[in-house]
């Protein structure tokens, strides 16, 4: 379908996605053994979002590992079995960032990249600072930044520092998108640590007690510093209707205990900016659909926070996929087989002999899950080239019956530039 600008051009009707987000400082603990209500799993996967983004601060750096660690390995697996494929991880010491999509949207995806901002100790140590996850959906272009700022009631204006550290220090390859706040779409999310100016801890627990959170947050210093333009200009946050985050005795929901005694703040928070006259054809906009904590993780001394945006893109990728994967219609085990593949061009984006052609199962859970591999031909000067034929055999075939996928990923970033449709490998 499409509809009509006031100008009388036809534009197409907008796919709208689903972004699902989730910051948590998880204080150096292991994942929980249940993330069904932690990642929104209780439901079908028609209602489930296109989309995940996972901010975790304060993972332990004693599993220092970006892929191999157990939050990773986890979150990954749970999301697999859900239908989602991991398109990119990064990690800065104790700050890890998950990029979730379903698996059927792949190819819609493209100019994946990560950066990472150290901030503490004045830049030369990452226990503070932001890390970030960017890529073009379907032409549209997003970022989501997760940030862990300064610590400390009275570092407020050291939180606003780690800001614009995170923003200036933040450069990316693609050649439409030199800085955070150029994409289109950009959510912020983190253990941002502002906290709540000059109330008692007994003041604060009875307005706590009677849910009169509108009532604290007068007194919550990041909407103070954003009304006084000092931080988050053009930013936007959803009503805060649940109590605030920080600080409880872990395995508790009671408030700190410890002789610090520390006042409870919403130190965990997710913004959102949109530029929503980046394009003539497009009408770009955020409505988002959610914005709570959950208080039944109790693991950590932070509450997560989870919340989902749905958001317009243009119903299809602005180029059809440079490799064309022709799928055999039959495929037997321990029998050889040819696959055919062509190329198309792309100004954008040329092969290469290193590129390769890899065998996975359906359900693969990234690009790295590949069962066996084959490396490709180049395309000559970025001209279309005609069927190219390779054959898998021997200690290349796959060992068991399934359903099964092939996939064309480029030697740059690990892109991916075509996929075939599921087919079958039989006894």
């Amino acid at each position: 379908m499409a509809s009509e600008t006031k100008k009388g051009a036809v534009i197409p009707k907008p796919k709208i996605f689903r972004l699902y987000m989730c910051t948590w400082n998880v204080g150096t603990t292991d994942p929980p053994g249940d993330m069904t209500e932690l990642l929104g799993l209780d439901k079908p996967y028609k209602l489930l979002p296109d989309m995940y983004g996972i901010g975790l601060q304060e993972v332990s750096t004693a599993d220092a590992d970006t892929e191999d660690n157990k939050w990773t390995k986890a979150l990954t697996h749970i999301l697999r079995k859900a239908g989602f494929v991991r398109i990119k991880v990064v990690r800065m010491q104790g700050l890890l960032s998950l990029a979730f999509v379903k698996r059927e949207n792949l190819l819609s995806y493209e100019h994946i990249e990560s950066e990472r901002s150290k901030a503490g100790m004045g830049g030369w140590w990452g226990n503070k600072g932001g890390v970030s996850i960017r890529f073009d959906v379907n032409g549209v272009n997003l970022i989501m930044v997760n940030s862990h700022l300064a610590a400390h009631m009275d570092n407020a204006v050291e939180r606003i520092e780690d800001f614009f550290t995170i923003l200036d220090t933040q450069k990316f390859r693609d050649k439409d998108v030199d800085n955070i706040l150029d994409h289109d779409y950009v959510f912020w999310m983190g253990d941002l640590n502002f906290r709540l100016d000059g109330l008692s801890r007994s003041e604060v627990e009875k307005e706590i007690a009677a849910k009169n959170y509108s009532a604290l947050l007068k007194n919550d210093q990041l909407l103070k510093c954003k009304e006084e333009g000092m931080i988050f200009t053009d930013f936007e946050e959803g009503p805060i209707t649940f109590a605030p985050t920080y600080k409880f005795d872990p395995d508790t929901d009671i408030y700190d205990t410890s002789d610090k005694q520390r006042v409870p703040a919403w130190c965990d928070r997710v913004l959102w900016m949109v530029h929503e006259d980046s394009f003539q054809n497009l009408d770009l906009s955020v409505k988002q659909l959610y914005y709570k904590s959950l208080p039944s993780y109790t693991i950590s001394d932070h509450k997560p926070v989870v919340t989902e945006f749905q958001f317009p893109v243009f119903p299809h990728p602005p180029n059809l996929p440079v490799v064309t994967i022709q799928v055999p219609s039959s495929w037997r085990l321990d029998k050889d087989m040819e696959v055919m593949y062509s190329y198309r061009t792309n100004p954008d984006m040329s092969s290469s002999s290193w590129d390769w052609l890899g065998l996975y199962k359906n359900d693969f859970s990234t690009l790295n899950d590949y069962l066996s591999y084959k490396y490709a031909q180049s395309n000559i000067e970025g001209l279309d080239k005609p069927n190219i034929v390779v054959t898998w055999k021997g200690k290349d075939l796959p060992k068991t019956p399934g359903k099964y996928v092939l996939c064309y990923v480029s030697k740059v970033k690990d892109t991916l530039m075509g996929m075939s449709s599921e087919f079958e490998i039989v006894p």
